[in-house]
């Protein structure tokens, strides 16, 4: 017996499969298409509205009556579909195999499409999986109406409502020998579309029972993932209850398995700055202070309020073997971190134009995997650049090593840096130990103090550089490394050439992108935002509250040369926070030695007489050195602020 959605909505006579009746029907049902696709005669009498339209839209969409090419995922873009989709799948598993036999005994196939129409899951008859197939209808392939024409699938998504196909309702003439159910699948609470129940037969298989049952486990899927949610929302309370007993001093966020955030506790939201409202309901990376956490299964680092480190760790939640969710656990962090496998590094501070075209320069690099040399002066910054460059690299996610050729002795740099195998000399570990090129292999070396390398060191380095390759100390294996170097130097490289104490070649071999860090003495606007980003992270380590500095205090910090440049420039700060009685530190508070310096400078006495310079040293400070900002809070040129900066000696 064989139910057929008649032509004229109105009637509802049953045909009998080969029967003349369903014949005639069929070949009626054909002739209104072919005069619709070859003369564009409209059936709006004979044939359904919900048919109709869907068959004007396809003639809209321009697609091919004769053509069965929908777009197809390719199988990694299918894996995450079903990844995306799973918790319908999970729901979808238990119903299909209730009614498998059914299924399998009537010559039907069942199929879930998601939203967007590409087909998931197929289950029953291999006969009708393996003709789809070849029609390019199998799973991956999208059914949706503006590429796989009239489909009951389409009008399901587009109408929201059970609809059934038949024969030559459907637009490409290919698929006219089958017939198709389809039925929505709802959010119980949000009642969006989460997926569609397909029900495909061939014409003369098609079933009075089709539309009630595949509405039937429609209802039973979605009262699955309501019985699941509430199940998972109990063990949510559950688990994050019992936490926020155990563990009062972390924060605690509750995810989904979708990754939604369905709870957090006080301690967490104050962690990250946010209040409830922006956290809530929404997914992890959504969170702009937590948009770069790529991969849960490592830690995250970010600076919390007032500078502070909070480390964030992901922690499954598992029901009966299946992870229903997950923890985000946040806590303090005081260490400092800036390595390889945790997060992004904050640009480098610095406003000033020298600095920048150093920071422009060197993200230029990064996007390459040449050599790079970094030079300049003790305390400068070279180790915190060279790691800027290889996060900003494609290298990021691989390690960043580094080993200073100054701080170890020269007996024993080789064997730090290029490791050595078991018995290569007395006190060797026994099973050796591997090379630092090994160790940062598709990453980054950086061989801080290059010029202190001894001349023997420098041999073997340029063979590994041109053979990429290392063999251990009184080993014989040749083993192939992928690793950037980066040297760094407070030396001119050039002159230690020309005095024989570093070789030629292995300089060329370095010298390949050369950056120069200028001193802090040649970049002092970058000052007040340097000393007061040490404020920030120090007053919280030292749990010591101090806002700022005086105008004064700043001026003799302008005012000193910094042969110890930025690492000076941070102990400076250091001291001067724990001398501090008050919250604003003054230039009692500073080193005799730097305050000297600015009592005895040229012009200081005319200058600190001025109201101007007080004026002028606050604003600059305020405003971190931004020369656009200053000219706007002192309501001056920025020719202005650039002349009094020269005039003060910041420039």
């Amino acid at each position: 017996m064989a139910t057929l959605i008649p032509l004229d909505p109105s009637r509802t006579t049953q045909y009998t499969s080969g029967t003349p009746e369903l014949t005639e029907h069929m070949s009626k049902m054909k002739g209104l298409w072919e005069s619709f696709i070859k003369r564009q005669l409209f059936p709006r009498k004979e044939l359904r509205p919900a048919i109709l339209n869907s068959w004007q839209r396809c003639l809209n969409y321009e697609i091919s009556p004769d053509g069965t090419s929908p777009p197809f995922l390719n199988p990694q873009e299918l894996k995450d579909r079903i990844k995306m989709n799973q918790e319908c799948i999970d729901a979808l598993e238990p119903v299909v195999s209730s009614v498998d036999d059914l299924i399998e005994c009537s010559n039907h196939l069942v199929a879930l499409v998601d939203p967007e129409g590409f087909v998931l899951r197929t289950y029953g008859n291999q006969q009708i999986q393996d003709m789809l197939s070849r029609l390019n209808f199998g799973v991956g392939a999208n059914w949706n109406e503006r590429f796989a024409g009239t489909t009951a699938v389409g009008i399901a998504l587009k109408t929201r409502q059970p609809t059934h196909v038949f024969h030559a309702e459907h637009y490409c003439q290919k698929l006219h020998q089958f017939s198709c159910t389809a039925v929505p699948i709802f959010d119980p609470l949000t009642k969006d579309i989460i997926g569609v129940l397909n029900f495909v037969a061939y014409i003369q298989d098609h079933q009075p029972h089709s539309m009630g049952m595949a509405m039937q486990m429609a209802k039973c899927i979605e009262l699955e993932i309501y019985r699941s949610r509430k199940e998972r929302d109990e063990l949510f309370r559950e688990y994050s209850t019992q936490l926020m007993l155990d563990q009062m001093d972390r924060g605690i966020i509750v995810l989904d398995d979708q990754r939604y955030i369905r709870r957090a506790n006080l301690k967490a939201l104050d962690f990250l700055g946010v209040d409830g409202k922006e956290l809530l309901h929404k997914k992890l990376n959504d969170l702009r202070i937590l948009s770069n956490w790529k991969s849960l299964e490592r830690p995250f680092f970010i600076s919390g309020k007032k500078g502070t480190g909070v480390r964030l760790a992901h922690q499954p939640i598992v029901h009966q073997r299946r992870a229903i969710g997950s923890l985000i656990l946040l806590e303090k962090d005081n260490q400092k971190r800036f390595d390889a496998d945790e997060n992004d590094p904050p640009r480098p501070l610095g406003q000033s134009r020298a600095f920048r075209q150093v920071l422009e320069y060197a993200e230029n690099a990064a996007h390459f995997n040449s050599n790079v040399l970094i030079l300049g002066e003790t305390g400068s910054g070279k180790e915190v650049l060279a790691r800027y460059i290889h996060q900003k690299s494609r290298r990021k996610e691989n390690p960043f090593l580094a080993i200073n050729c100054g701080c170890i002795p020269k007996d024993l740099l080789g064997s730090e840096l290029f490791g050595y195998e078991d018995g290569a000399f007395t006190g060797a570990r026994k099973k050796g130990k591997p090379s630092k090129f090994e160790l940062a292999d598709g990453g980054t070396l950086l061989l801080d103090e290059v010029s202190e390398m001894p001349h023997e060191s420098q041999v073997y380095l340029l063979r590994v550089i041109e053979e990429r390759a290392v063999t251990r100390l009184g080993g014989c294996k040749s083993i192939n490394v992928d690793v950037r170097i980066i040297a760094a130097a407070n030396k001119n490289l050039q002159e230690e050439v020309e005095a024989g104490r570093f070789r030629a070649d292995l300089f060329f071999r370095l010298n390949v992108l050369r950056i120069h860090l200028p001193p802090l003495k040649e970049r002092k606007e970058d000052i007040p935002l340097l000393s007061r980003h040490f404020i920030e992270i120090l007053s919280e380590s030292l749990e010591k509250r101090v806002e700022g500095f005086s105008g004064e205090s700043m001026s003799a910090l302008i005012a000193y040369d910094w042969p110890g440049n930025i690492r000076e420039l941070r102990n400076t700060v250091e001291q001067a926070i724990v001398m501090c009685q008050g919250d604003i530190i003054q230039v009692g508070d500073l080193p005799e030695h730097i305050v000297r310096v600015s009592r005895d400078a040229p012009n200081s006495r005319n200058l600190k007489d001025g109201a101007r310079y007080e004026q002028f040293i606050d604003a600059y400070h305020q405003c971190q050195g931004n020369i656009t900002q200053i000219a706007r809070l002192l309501n001056v040129s920025r020719p202005t602020v650039y002349a009094w900066r020269k005039k003060y000696g910041i420039a």
